[in-house]
C-alpha cells in the first residue's frame, strides 16, 4: 500500500534542509544517534552550540524512508536558534503533527525526539554540564 503524505513532510523529504556533518569531536558539536537499520532507518543529527547556550547551527544525516529523512529535516530546522533546554522540550507530538505523520509513521518521530535528546546529553558531557 503507497503512504500519501502531506505536503510539508513532502517538501522536507523533497528538499531537506540542513543535510551533512560536523567534526564530531569539536568541544561545541553534540551527536545524537538513533535508531538502527534493523528498525527501518538511522538519524544522526548534530548541533553547534554557542556560549549562550543556543544552536546556532545544526546538520542532519538519515538512511531510511522518506519520513524518516522529512523528520530530520524539520527537526533540523525547528532547533535552529532554540537554546538547549527549548530544543530539549521538543516531542515527538510537535513532529508528527508538523509533518502531519500517518501513525504508521510515528516511530520516525520518535527517533527524530531521540536524536535531539542524545545530541544535547552528548553535548553537556564533553562540556561536563549537567543542569
Amino acid at each position: 500500500m503507497r503512504m500519501v503524505y502531506s505536503e510539508t513532510l513532502t517538501d522536507h523529504f523533497e528538499q531537506p534542509r540542513h543535510v551533512g556533518r560536523f567534526d564530531g569531536d569539536a568541544a561545541n558539536i553534540g551527536t545524537g544517534l538513533a535508531g538502527t537499520r534493523e528498525t527501518g532507518g538511522v538519524l544522526r543529527l548534530q548541533i553547534c552550540v554557542d556560549d549562550a547556550s543556543v544552536i546556532n547551527q545544526v546538520k542532519f544525516q538519515a538512511y531510511g524512508p522518506p519520513a524518516l529523512i522529512a523528520a530530520g529535516s524539520w527537526l533540523a530546522e525547528a532547533v535552529h536558534g532554540r537554546t538547549l533546554s527549548e530544543a530539549q522540550a521538543l516531542s515527538h507530538r510537535e513532529i508528527a503533527q508538523a509533518l502531519a505523520l500517518p501513525s504508521a509513521r510515528l516511530h520516525f518521530a520518535l527517533l527524530a525526539e531521540d536524536a535531539i535528546r542524545a545530541a544535547i546529553l552528548d553535548f553537556k558531557d564533553k562540556q561536563k554540564v549537567y543542569v
